[in-house]
């Protein structure tokens, strides 16, 4: 069994509170996305959770790759919020993986 870092949990459970409040089975996939994202950022920075993000920010495409590959309104809140920290970390790691790759093909071609 893997055991998800304090940090994971703690985003987590501001996501689960962000969307509680609300009939979240009714939000369209953006909107559940902004909320989300806008509580992973107030948790991150010891804040609580504001208005949702804004409709420009990148990573709201992200989430709503995950939602659209998934049956989400049939999850329950907590699931719903760990398959969104989940799917942010993991492009986050790969966005890391390909800076890193970018900087090993540049120092090659020097």
């Amino acid at each position: 069994m893997t055991r998800s870092s304090p940090s994971v949990d703690l985003r987590i459970r501001a996501v689960v509170e962000a969307l509680k409040p609300y009939a979240w089975h009714g939000l369209t996939a953006e909107m559940i996305s902004r909320r989300a994202l806008a509580a992973i950022d107030g948790c991150s920075e010891g804040r609580p959770t504001g208005p949702p993000v804004p409709r420009h920010d990148d990573r709201i495409l992200i989430l709503l790759a995950c939602l659209h590959g998934h049956a989400w309104r049939s999850l329950t809140v907590e699931a719903l919020s760990r398959q969104l920290v989940t799917a942010l970390d993991s492009w986050h790691h790969e966005s890391q993986w390909l800076e890193v790759e970018l900087r090993w093909l540049l120092d090659t071609d020097g």
